[in-house]
């Protein structure tokens, strides 16, 4: 079964989902945000199961307010490349 994981050495924290390294939000936004599928999804991470991908858009979901509280704050710090 697919986890989702905080390791502070990795991502700075962020969750990503276990053994691979992928942020959570980077799975989301692809999904939310430009509109792939979970089949697309997984062409682009070759990596993730389509398990590892539905886990990480439910997690998203069932911690959304995180996810846009950390947003907006690196919104505030953060230029953009």
């Amino acid at each position: 079964m697919t986890e989702i994981v905080r390791e502070p050495e990795h991502s700075n924290g962020a969750p990503t989902i276990d053994g691979t390294g992928i942020r959570v939000i980077n799975v989301a936004s692809a999904y939310e945000h430009s509109g792939y599928s979970p089949d697309e999804i997984a062409e682009f991470y070759p990596d993730l199961s389509l398990e590892d991908i539905h886990t990480a858009i439910a997690y998203y979901y069932g911690h959304l307010d995180e996810f846009r509280d950390s947003l907006s704050t690196e919104g505030d710090t953060e230029t953009p490349a």
